[in-house]
């Protein structure tokens, strides 16, 4: 069997048989590297092409060359869960009319993301909590007093309404009791938190954030709260909505950068536009949506979403 047709039922497994390779010839010891994956024996690659074969919508040969027992070829493909298309140059080397070894080439960062799951809300929490006490340290002195874009507040006040927040929200996972009285916004903002060391004060606070929703079953435990009962889960996903939009808060008054993680921004878009918890509980704790471009940054959307006007 020359390469070319050896190759081609390869590829004919893929378009037609949902990555099913009884028929192809593989060498027993057919090694393949890829970006995802590598494989040292053809048992094992054929067992992962059935199973990345049912993910397959689309498989496509856009071109192909041959050079002497090694075929190379440029393909195009869609699978499950991604949107769009994938290309890859595959280089294939044949030997005795059997596939001896293979390595794919692409760009593999959202299929790994998608492979790795969603991030888990504590691990974001973590990020944003050490973005903002970042930011905190960078604030000058004569910046504290500034105006924030959270009405009628200096930076320092929404820098401690968010420490506030977070603090009570961590108490409420630690089934601490909380008079529902302390949930007052302006009273938390009014409260002094942060004290002469406002990075050290803040990190001491989220120290105690994460401990609390890292715990063993923190997250799948339920919780009074507000006037409900939520898992912990909710709580950790509100207090990583406080603490990215008001660490967008302060930054903003206080004329400092702010670049939010991008997978804790869609969370955050997620739980602000689809979780009852927010949606519900929205009066008196965000401004009205602000209108925007459907094409403007995801940043920017949520931002809009929760009332805060922010540039293009």
């Amino acid at each position: 069997m020359d390469p070319h047709t050896a190759v081609e039922s390869y590829y004919h497994a893929w378009q037609h048989r949902a990555g099913e390779m009884s028929e192809v010839p593989l060498a027993d010891s057919f090694s393949f590297i890829g970006p995802v994956a590598s494989f040292t024996d053809s048992a094992s690659y054929r067992a992962m092409a059935r199973q990345a074969g049912a993910a397959v919508r689309d498989f496509r040969v856009r071109h192909q060359f041959t050079d002497g027992d090694l075929v190379c070829s440029i393909i195009d493909w869609e699978m499950d869960p991604l949107p769009g298309t994938l290309t890859a140059a595959e280089l294939l080397r044949v030997h005795d009319g059997r596939i001896v070894s293979g390595e794919l080439i692409y760009d593999a960062e959202d299929l790994r993301r998608v492979m790795a799951g969603p991030p888990a809300v504590t691990g974001l929490l973590e990020r944003s909590h050490a973005l903002v006490g970042h930011l905190l340290g960078q604030i000058g002195e004569q910046d504290w007093a500034a105006a924030s874009p959270c009405e009628k507040w200096t930076v320092r006040q929404t820098a401690n309404h968010l420490a506030g927040g977070l603090l009570l929200l961590a108490r409420v996972a630690e089934r601490d009791q909380v008079d529902p009285a302390e949930f007052d916004a302006q009273r938390q903002a009014d409260t002094d938190h942060l004290g002469a060391d406002p990075a050290a004060a803040f990190a001491a606070v989220t120290d105690r954030s994460m401990a609390a929703f890292t715990a063993p079953g923190a997250l799948e435990r339920e919780y009074a709260f507000m006037g409900d009962t939520v898992p912990g889960a909710a709580l950790a996903s509100i207090s990583l909505i406080e603490s990215l939009v008001h660490g967008w808060d302060i930054a903003t008054g206080a004329h400092l950068p702010y670049r939010a993680d991008d997978d804790a921004v869609q969370a955050v878009w997620e739980l602000a536009t689809t979780s009852p918890i927010v949606t519900e509980h929205r009066s008196g704790r965000f401004a009205d949506p602000l209108p925007v471009l459907p094409t403007a940054p995801l940043a920017v959307r949520l931002l809009a979403h929760l009332g805060r006007h922010t540039q293009p």
